[in-house]
């Protein structure tokens, strides 16, 4: 398995190469910086030793002149004077024996103005003069004549005072200056070589400084980067708890970030914010579905007892009929089973009904006229039940935002409750109620938003319908959980047929909450009174 190179590594790397890429601009800037600078002071040197130059020639030509018009009068002194002939013929006499020193070297040696105070080593210096070209460099304290190659190179470079650089095959860079006096083209040079071991000390210097300085960043780099990271090695070890875990067994006390990462840098505070919130949202899921595997498993088990008994019954009924019995008892089976039969079939649409709202909650939001549905209601179940009173309290005459069918089955649901869970002759009252009309207290336990414990209902423009009959009421045992899955007033699990299934209220509860309203159970001082409380249109 190929190693991959770790973060700080990296982030090290990137740091030295980020200085050494700066530090090489920075040589290279003040490389040409450096020797622009000493180009410029070259060049200043070339102008002030072509002024010299141009100042020797004239010196030489003044004195050439001088010597012309002092010749004949020598000559004229040396014929008249006999006597001195003499003496000059003994003492060149007396000086045979020792020797003379040497003649100065001819023009055409040295060249016009070549030499003199002032010039350095190394000097170049170039005459043209009537086609009579002569050059010259100052070597070892002596004028050395240039060679032809030199002196063709150097009749290439224009005269017109700008400093240039020119190679010698033999004798190396010079930075020249030609420029013509009186009619004569007079070049001067100096060595390049100062200027290039300058600069080439200059760059191994800045060279050889600037890779210790990008080893020392990259090493510092390094370190302060695992420094800073180090908070990353807590993120690290929280999320291998919890992939060593099994959370369907371990779903507890799961190992959260602390403050050494949430409290550092930015970025790993908000890795280890994030981690810590996943924390929490994996912890609350992990719950919630425990929960809903409970209910789930309730549930199932709840509704395989309830779906049994009717088919038991169903069965049991079936076989009497089969039997060779008289045609009275065949009928009483025959409706003992179809008895059995809706009752299933009830069941089974109620089941469906949750299902459905769990899977979606939302339902349509229309504009619902609630009071034509109550008077709606309240006549279906005079018609089956005429032996409790059926009355039409409050009636505010506003729309609810909702789903009509929900709303209709909502009103089913909480008629049918007061009727089968009432003795004969219960008054059975609803009411429309708006926001300005009076409230009573919620029962104990049970939350006003809804029938289980939750939040609070929002507080915008609602609706109640208020359902309350003077009958027994709701036991006490069973107030806090009358919203819940097959709660029954009765804990037993024997029908005659005609009892509820325990599904009723929790529909109730679901509708309310798919359409953005809730439901509760309130106190009162006989009966039962719940309200239903749906947002306004």
């Amino acid at each position: 398995m190929t190693r991959r190179p770790s973060l700080a590594g990296r982030l090290s790397r990137a740091l030295a190469a980020c200085v050494a890429l700066a530090l090489i601009v920075m040589v290279a800037v003040s490389t040409l910086v450096m020797r622009s600078w000493m180009l410029a002071d070259l060049d200043s040197e070339l102008a002030r030793l072509s002024q010299r130059v141009a100042e020797r020639l004239q010196l030489e030509d003044e004195s050439d002149e001088d010597a012309q018009s002092d010749s004949p009068d020598d000559e004229a002194r040396n014929s008249g004077d006999g006597a001195d002939s003499d003496d000059d013929a003994e003492s060149s006499d007396q000086s045979e024996d020792q020797p003379s020193p040497p003649a100065p070297p001819a023009r055409g040696e040295r060249g016009p103005g070549f030499g003199g105070s002032g010039i350095s080593e190394g000097t170049l210096q170039y005459v043209d003069e009537d086609g009579e070209v002569a050059g010259a460099i100052v070597s070892n304290f002596s004028v050395r004549p240039l060679d032809e190659h030199a002196l063709a190179v150097l009749a290439d470079v224009p005269a017109d005072g700008i400093a240039r650089t020119v190679r010698l095959k033999s004798w190396g860079s010079f930075r020249v200056r030609a420029q013509v006096y009186d009619g004569r083209t007079v070049l001067v040079g100096v060595p390049m070589d100062r200027v290039d071991d300058v600069v080439l000390m200059l760059v191994a210097v800045e060279v050889g400084l600037s890779l210790v300085v990008a080893i020392a960043s990259g090493v510092a780099g390094r370190a302060w980067v695992r420094r800073e990271l180090r908070p990353l090695a807590v993120v690290r070890a929280a999320a291998s708890d919890i992939a060593r875990r099994d959370l369907a067994e371990e779903a507890e006390d799961l190992t959260r970030v602390g403050d050494e990462a949430t409290s550092g840098p930015v970025e790993v505070a908000e890795v280890a914010g994030a981690l810590n919130s996943m924390i929490d949202a994996v912890e609350d899921g992990l719950e919630r579905r425990a929960r809903s595997e409970a209910r789930l498993r309730q549930f199932v088990a709840d509704a395989s007892h309830e779906l049994r008994t009717p088919l038991a019954s169903v069965q049991g009924y079936a076989q009497l009929a089969c039997r060779d019995i008289d045609e009275a008892s065949r009928s009483q089976a025959l409706e003992r089973i179809s008895s059995e039969g809706a009752r299933m079939a009830t069941l089974v649409e109620e089941l469906l009904t949750l299902a459905r709202l769990d899977d979606d909650r939302s339902l349509a939001r229309d504009r619902v006229e609630v009071i034509p549905l109550v008077l709606d209601a309240l006549s279906d179940a005079h018609v089956l039940c005429p032996d409790h009173t059926w009355e039409l309290g409050s009636a505010a005459e506003k729309p609810v935002l909702g789903d009509e069918a929900a709303v209709r089955q909502i009103l089913t649901n909480l008629l049918t409750n007061a009727r089968v869970h009432t003795p004969a002759g219960t008054r059975v009252v609803v009411s429309v109620l708006g926001e300005d009309s009076p409230r009573l207290r919620s029962s104990p336990g049970v939350d006003e938003t809804s029938g289980a414990p939750g939040t609070r209902a929002p507080a915008s423009s609602t609706i109640t319908i208020r359902v309350a009959d003077d009958g027994p009421g709701i036991p006490e045992a069973i107030r806090e959980r009358v919203f819940d899955r097959f709660v029954r007033g009765d804990s037993s699990r024997t029908r005659d047929g005609h009892g509820s299934s325990g599904l009723g209220m929790s529909i109730v509860d679901s509708l309310a909450r798919a359409m953005g309203g809730r439901v509760c159970l309130v106190d009162s001082e006989s009966g039962t009174v719940i309200d239903v409380t749906l947002p306004s249109a």
